[in-house]
């Protein structure tokens, strides 16, 4: 579609041109996702490297399977919701008691910092 509307306005002389730039724009744009792809790929072995380190550890010291499983239920319910995944909801702003958005660190009304009430260690996973 992005072809046509290119040779549309350009004329049908520079329609081939066009068409080139669309595919060369696609191809740059599918290179963006496939790094990103690559990136989180990545990510995900070296958490899997974490993860396994710090099984190893913990069955050095006794825990078992079983205590992992109950840890890993108790950080599911730790926002509410039992959905395998760390989620953090609005919270009150502290100056206008508005709800702020997760991923603000300021009031979209009045701009005043906010705090996540949450401490625990793997509240920035």
């Amino acid at each position: 579609m992005f072809e046509f509307f290119l040779g549309y306005s350009a004329g049908s002389a520079t329609a081939s041109r066009a068409a080139t730039l669309a595919r060369s724009a696609a191809a740059a744009d599918g290179l963006r996702h496939s790094n990103r792809v690559e990136d989180v790929n990545e990510r995900v072995d070296q958490l899997m490297i974490v993860v396994r380190a710090m099984w190893s550890l913990m069955e050095k010291h006794g825990l078992t399977p079983q205590d992992l499983e109950a840890e890993i239920d108790h950080l599911d319910q730790l926002d509410g919701v039992a959905d395998g995944a760390i989620r953090s909801g609005p919270v009150p702003c502290p100056s206008c008691d508005s709800m702020v958005a997760p991923g603000l660190k300021a009031c979209q009304f009045c701009g005043a910092p906010v705090t996540r009430g949450d401490t625990h260690p793997l509240s920035g996973v």
